[in-house]
């Protein structure tokens, strides 16, 4: 302790001349450690905004998806008798134009819902309307994204062929709640009633159909003892079955192995700081050879000189690994008022401990791996062979 004590004195002693000669030092291992504090965080954040929006995203409590066919007739009873609400939404992909038969065709993303839809969430129109798909001047109605009607050229009052069937495009669509949950789309979303899909004569054996079915659960039912219900209840089913906590696994894919990727490219950043984190460390050492040279000479050991550097660098390193945490904190800030308008969802901006951590351990690992070798270059060499380091360099290799 007493080796401690007096290490740590001279250690501070020298502090007080400056930070001169290991600002690469700080500037490698910040921008190292904010890379991967900031990359975590905005993980999290992102995380954070699926989990709390998990309900609007699924659609409800439970999500049944059947594909190339519907439910039986038994098994709708069922979800009917025993949830609070159900709604059930037809999804394919479909080629779409101007009604008349002259024009492009486009590939649209059809989906067909009824009157319940959405359960969970708004959907919003322009003009705003509650359901535009009602039937008028022998048309039904349709609502699109804008993308499909400036590609078409065609505008709200007009007539839309898919199949078999005319449709008057009554709104465009402005917000669709469960959009965030089909990360891959192939065309403009394009939606009608159910009612008015056997018209288009699209559903035909062999078509590419998805059969959704959204509920809501009554108020105390736990969404896994009514699922495990289902699934004894009807063993040969083959829907496929997602609760709140899988609302989105695509975005929690795709999210998830962005982050790993771009900490990848951080830690590779921080690694390479490394190497300039140990030739600033080896050049300030470099500086202090007659500062070493006098204090072997007064018969400091070898330790006692690892302490006083190692705890200058490890000062230093802190100092370093804090801003480059400060710096990864705020990094969901910037992130979020770049890429807003491209999320899937809104993150929820905040502090996350768990990245932060994490980027802590590196840059503190990272800060000791690369000085200890220039620290034990520096003890095992003779105080009479550091007065003679710049024309006698010694080669002594650190103790293990």
């Amino acid at each position: 302790m007493n080796s401690l004590a007096l290490a740590w004195r001279l250690a501070r002693r020298e502090l007080r001349g400056g930070l001169k000669g290991f600002r690469i030092f700080i500037a490698c291992l910040t921008l190292g450690v904010a890379a991967i504090a900031g990359v975590g965080s905005l993980n999290q954040a992102v995380m954070a905004g699926l989990r709390a929006d998990a309900a609007t995203i699924l659609g409800g409590d439970v999500e049944l998806r059947l594909h190339d066919r519907p439910a039986t007739a038994d098994q709708l009873a069922y979800l009917e008798r025993t949830t609070q609400a159900l709604s059930a939404t037809v999804t394919m992909r479909a080629m779409a134009r101007r009604a008349g038969g002259t024009g492009k065709w486009a590939l649209v993303e059809l989906k067909a819902v009824d009157a319940r839809y959405p359960l969970v969430g708004d959907l919003v129109f322009d003009p705003a309307r509650e359901h535009p798909f009602a039937a008028a001047d022998g048309a039904w109605g349709a609502a699109a994204e804008g993308a499909l009607l400036r590609k078409l050229g065609l505008g709200v009052g007009d007539r839309i062929q898919v199949g078999d069937a005319t449709f008057i495009v009554a709104a465009t669509i402005e917000d669709e709640p469960d959009q965030a949950a089909s990360v891959l789309n192939f065309g403009p979303r394009l939606m009608v009633a159910t009612a008015s899909l056997a018209a288009t004569g699209l559903v035909q054996p062999g078509a590419h159909i998805h059969y959704q079915y959204r509920l809501s659960l009554p108020a105390g039912n736990d969404a896994g003892t009514w699922i495990a219900d289902l699934k004894e209840t009807f063993p040969e089913a083959g829907w496929r079955i997602r609760g709140v906590d899988e609302a989105a696994p695509g975005i929690r894919r795709f999210v998830d192995r962005l982050t790993l990727f771009l900490t990848f490219v951080g830690l590779t950043a921080l690694l390479v700081g490394g190497i300039g984190v140990a030739n600033a460390v080896a050049a300030y050492l470099d500086g202090k050879t007659a500062v070493i040279a006098t204090l072997k000479c007064l018969g400091a050991p070898g330790a006692l000189i690892f302490q006083v550097y190692f705890l200058q660098v490890l000062v230093l390193g802190l100092v370093s690994v804090t801003a480059g945490l400060a710096l990864g904190a705020a990094v969901p800030l910037a992130g979020v008022a770049a890429l807003a308008e491209h999320l899937p969802v809104a993150p929820r901006i905040g502090v996350y401990p768990a990245p932060l951590f994490l980027a802590a351990m590196f840059g503190t690992v990272t800060t000791a791996t690369f000085t200890l070798w220039p620290l034990g270059r520096a003890c095992r060499v003779p105080a009479a062979n550091l007065f003679r380091q710049h024309v006698d360099p010694s080669s002594a290799m650190p103790r293990l």
